[in-house]
């Protein structure tokens, strides 16, 4: 268990047969496609004879067939919006739909899509008319308004031979001026205010032609600012009426088209599941410029866990008997992608070591080492049985809802964090920060918290030397049994002897342990330089590293000081909530800051227990053996969001 074993699949075939296999390599998801288009660039041979493959014109096909699904979506969601909680998205359940089943209605799904198309595509224009109409429409109506009390048409507002016209806007305040100034300057003028509005006022201003230089020089000493209305007949209160009239009418406009979206609603589902089909055919045709062809020929290479070999070779080769298929182990130098095996106990936990990152694919996967100490690591930061039921109840019932695969995983390490947060809250916390059920059974963290760091520090030792023993393991099984006893087996002479010195009754014992260790690590350290004294040097250097392990032991102490916060925030919102009693309005706010308090302390505290109860692998366990550089293996398979493409022969869910 652990890594899989991986095996080199080369695959050569007649060209008449590519879409069929492609349809069976991404319905059996077992196979990851490798690009061949870097080998025919470096090997000159094969560049001779065989060339990239690809499918332009089908791809461009169904890109735009996406693009036009992601414009109906997006436009129906702009109009009718679906709001959606974050556990509507969780308890969401695929349709599962046979390959038949949907080959038989991508045709109906392609001509809805279609229709609906070109529904919005006219809806959206119409729209856009409507809205500029609209602007218009109350931009002038903005304009006429100072203006409706002017009972001349505005088709006679027009300069003549004599007369010069004008209709302006000046400050209240200044109006009196102006008048004033008019008079002054001894031109001929008639002046008329339309309305005040806003601490403006709304003039007509008539004067003869002959005056026009006066009556300017007056102007610019005020604030006048001269409103020029468009080519209009009528008055301004009979435009005006007009303008809300047709305004109404884009308003229905507007609403029927409104309506016309609400028709489409009822297609959103076939939409999604269209482009989900979509989504499947874009990856099948972007998988073939992974491949390379002749003119009658294409040649697929790519990496299947070796346990899935042979129910994909008698898969392909019933498709047809001149198919080309061989298999070959990874070369010593080659790298290949990393797929977990892991008992389901352990399979869950590949999300906490995915978060870190894939490991090499020759090394160790560290899922299953990890897992007791992370559960264990987990309850010994939150603390409380209480939070822990919580949890617990949390994780089975999103369980019993929850489909996806990724988030079942994390659900059921919350299980398992939650049965461990209730053994330690239970064995050295509380209940809520209550004493309840006889809790805590072995001693209080809060009143004894030197006990709680020992324990820690002792967990983190057997943590640390769990570390190693892997380490050693994985050496012994790749023959390398000196390098097994001197990294691994000296280290572990050396540090319990150490640990042995503290306690007078084994301080001899520890004294010679550590001594021979000491000397063993000094001789052997070093044996990868070229030169005696460089080995020497090398060894000496090497015993430095015991305060790597001492301050990695030092770490430990995060889960007393996690373990401790939790106790303390719940004691302070109990003792709080205790100060409210005693009248009924007291009862509600307790009751209030009860729930509040813990809800807060339940969730703050679970996420740093997560992070870091990771911390703790990823530090100081992995960098006793792990080897990280490795990449996940991604199969070509469905990736659909709303349908399950289900094998021939599976019966719907």
């Amino acid at each position: 268990m652990g890594i899989a074993k991986m095996s080199k699949v080369t695959l050569l075939a007649h060209q008449t047969d590519k879409e069929r296999i492609l349809d069976l390599l991404q319905q059996s998801g077992v196979l990851e496609i490798s690009d061949l288009t870097e080998q025919l660039a470096a090997e000159e041979p094969l560049a001779d004879f065989l060339e990239q493959d690809q499918e332009q014109e089908a791809m461009q096909a169904v890109e735009k067939s996406m693009a036009e699904v992601r414009f109906n979506l997006d436009f129906l969601n702009r109009y009718h919006r679906v709001n959606k909680g974050l556990l509507d998205d969780l308890l969401a359940e695929k349709k599962a739909l046979t390959v038949s089943e949907v080959e038989e209605n991508v045709p109906t799904w392609a001509e809805i899509s279609s229709k609906v198309y070109q529904t919005f595509k006219a809806i959206d224009e119409q729209l856009l008319a409507l809205r500029n109409e609209e602007t218009r429409l109350q931009n002038l109506r903005k304009q006429l308004q100072p203006w409706q009390k002017l009972t001349l048409p505005l088709e006679d507002l027009k300069d003549s031979k004599t007369v010069r016209l004008q209709l302006a806007a000046v400050p209240a305040a200044q109006l009196a001026g102006l008048e004033a100034e008019l008079a002054a300057s001894g031109a001929a003028y008639y002046l008329e205010l339309i309305d005040s509005q806003r601490g403006e006022s709304f003039i007509l201003l008539a004067a003869y032609t002959a005056d026009e230089e006066a009556v300017q020089d007056v102007i610019k000493q005020f604030d006048f600012n001269r409103h020029l209305l468009p080519a209009l007949t009528g008055t301004a209160a009979e435009n005006l009426a007009k303008l809300e009239q047709e305004l109404l009418d884009v308003q229905t406009a507007q609403e029927e088209a409104l309506a016309r979206i609400a028709e489409q609603v009822q297609f959103r589902e076939v939409l999604l599941y269209y482009y989900d089909y979509l989504s499947v055919q874009r990856d099948q045709k972007q998988s073939v410029e992974l491949l390379a062809r002749t003119e009658s020929t294409f040649l697929l290479e790519g990496w299947v866990p070796t346990a899935e070999v042979e129910g994909l070779r008698q898969k392909v080769s019933a498709l047809n008997d001149s198919i080309q298929i061989s298999v070959r182990e990874p070369y010593e130098d080659e790298d290949f992608p990393v797929q977990f095996e892991n008992k389901p106990f352990f399979a869950p936990y590949e999300f906490v070591t995915k978060l870190y990152g894939a490991p090499n694919p020759r090394s160790v996967d560290p899922t299953a080492p990890f897992t007791p100490f992370f559960v264990i690591f987990f309850g010994l930061c939150l603390t409380d049985a209480g939070y822990g039921v919580i949890l617990m109840l949390l994780g089975l019932l999103g369980l019993r809802k929850v489909k996806g695969e990724s988030m079942r995983n994390l659900l059921k390490i919350l299980v398992a964090c939650g049965f461990s947060t209730v053994v330690c809250g239970w064995l050295i916390g509380g209940w809520f920060g209550y004493p309840l059920f006889g809790a805590p059974l072995l001693f209080d963290a809060l009143s004894d918290p030197m006990r709680l760091l020992v324990y820690s520090l002792a967990l983190g030792i057997l943590h640390i030397f769990w570390g190693m023993a892997v380490k050693c393991i994985s050496l012994v099984r790749e023959g390398k049994i000196f390098d097994a006893l001197a990294d691994v087996g000296l280290w572990y002479g050396l540090i319990i002897g150490l640990l042995l010195l503290a306690l007078p009754s084994t301080a001899a014992i520890g004294k010679n342990m550590a001594l021979v260790s000491t000397v063993g690590l000094i001789l052997t350290q070093g044996r990868s330089q070229p030169t005696l004294l460089k080995k020497i040097f090398s060894g000496v250097l090497s015993l430095y590293d015991i305060t790597g392990y001492f301050s990695d032991l030092l770490s430990y102490s995060r889960l007393l000081a996690l373990g401790l916060a939790t106790g303390v925030v719940s004691l302070t919102v109990n003792t709080m909530a205790d100060l409210l009693s005693g009248h009924p309005i007291g009862y509600v706010a307790m009751a209030v800051l009860l729930v509040g308090g813990h809800t807060f302390n339940l969730a703050i505290n679970a996420l740093g227990s997560f992070i870091h109860s990771a911390r703790l692998q990823y530090i100081e366990f992995y960098n006793r053996f792990y080897e990280g550089g490795g990449r996940i293996f991604r199969p070509f398979r469905y990736n659909t969001s709303h349908i399950e493409i289900l094998g021939e022969g599976a019966q719907e869910k």
